[in-house]
């Protein structure tokens, strides 16, 4: 008896001291730790690995940003429902993988349900205009890359043979990242290095991409990111995010 009440009162101070560190980060902390948690845990394909500097995968991801709410006009009313959204993000995740420890399929199912439910949620929260015109910004940080996207490839009618092409320039990102992640867990190199690898492959493979769209389906894909976006640039840098 006396073990086991020693080891509750060991996890009731690891559980304050985790929630008295996700008190102490800023609403962008917390979802940009949670993404890349996320991505990582999830142990997903290669090619998956690669949409992690690609928006148009997950234009939600965006609304971290003021730059881009302020585009959207988010009223606050909307900013308190997302940001009570988020708090409970950490918890889901969490759970879902405390209970599948074991079996990394589940765990992957598990995240990719919560992400749908998460999309789901956000959709609720947003206007009908404010989820088209997060999808057009998203396009434009993504660029061509964006024709890696499923919904963006029906759009542009990307042909079999580009998706082939496309398919091919995604795994090798993918391999590329998974490699530095690696390197990171293996205390190689630090999570900034892992940053500036994952920019530099996302340029490469939007470049790539580039080279394998057509002229009509470049002129559709800025038909699809709409109005320009103008980046806030971020403080020290003179560049938007």
């Amino acid at each position: 008896m006396r073990l086991a009440a020693d080891r509750k009162r060991t996890e009731n101070r690891s559980n304050l001291a985790f929630g008295q560190r996700l008190d102490a980060m800023n609403l962008k902390s917390i979802i940009v730790l949670l993404s890349v948690a996320c991505l990582m845990a999830t142990s997903f394909a290669q090619g998956m690995r690669g949409m992690m500097g690609n928006p148009a995968a997950n234009p939600a991801i965006l609304l971290q940003r003021e730059d881009v709410r302020s585009d959207l006009q988010v009223t606050d009313d909307q900013k308190a429902k997302l940001y009570d959204l988020q708090q409970g993000l950490a918890a889901r995740f969490m759970e879902a993988g405390r209970i599948s420890a074991d079996d990394p399929e589940a765990r992957k199912k598990a995240f990719e349900n919560i992400g749908k439910k998460i999309v789901e949620e956000v959709n609720a929260i947003l206007t009908t205009t404010q989820q088209t015109r997060l999808k057009e910004i998203a396009i434009q940080l993504s660029s061509f890359a964006s024709a890696a996207v499923a919904d963006v490839q029906k759009s542009l009618s990307i042909t079999d043979t580009q998706k082939s092409k496309i398919a091919d320039l995604m795994t090798a990102q993918g391999k590329a990242t998974a490699a530095a992640w690696e390197k990171l867990r293996g205390g190689e190199i630090q999570f900034a290095d892992v940053q500036e690898t994952m920019k530099k492959n996302q340029k490469i493979l939007n470049e790539e991409i580039g080279k394998i769209l057509t002229a009509a389906q470049k002129a559709k894909l800025k038909t699809l990111s709409g109005k320009p976006f103008v980046p806030t640039p971020e403080p020290g840098t003179g560049t938007g995010g």
